[in-house]
């Protein structure tokens, strides 16, 4: 498998960094702390507090996980479902309005699952 050109690794480093940022801060941390906002958001959405412990812990170490490039193929493929479960419950809460931002971190998970899957654990 073939390194991905200059310009899609400095991308994917970019893409990494702010993502895990997002993931790590604005997304995990208040999830797993229990945020009022992410208690609210879950409990509207019908899901437990556990879930959003569970949920929060595995943004983080998604997160982390980008920027660690033998782990950022699997830690993208992850939070690729994370981000689908997201789509779906803001879909089906009537939230169409908010459906761009899960489904913009998605592609771009994905992008970096793409960039990074030469160098991937257990597949290079």
């Amino acid at each position: 498998m073939a390194e991905p050109s200059r310009g899609v690794n400095v991308a994917a480093w970019v893409a990494s960094a702010l993502l895990a940022a997002l993931f790590v801060v604005a997304a995990g941390y208040p999830k797993v702390t229990g945020a009022e906002q992410a208690v609210k958001a879950f409990r509207d959405f019908g899901y437990s507090d556990g879930f959003r412990v569970f949920i929060g812990a595995c943004e983080i170490a998604g997160g982390i996980g980008l920027l660690i490039p033998r782990l950022a193929m699997w830690a993208g493929c992850g939070l690729i479902f994370i981000m689908l479960g997201a789509l779906y419950s803001v879909l089906t809460h009537g939230g169409s309005a908010q459906a761009p931002l899960p489904l913009v971190v998605g592609l771009l998970c994905a992008f970096i699952a793409w960039a990074r899957r030469s160098r991937a654990l257990l597949l290079s």
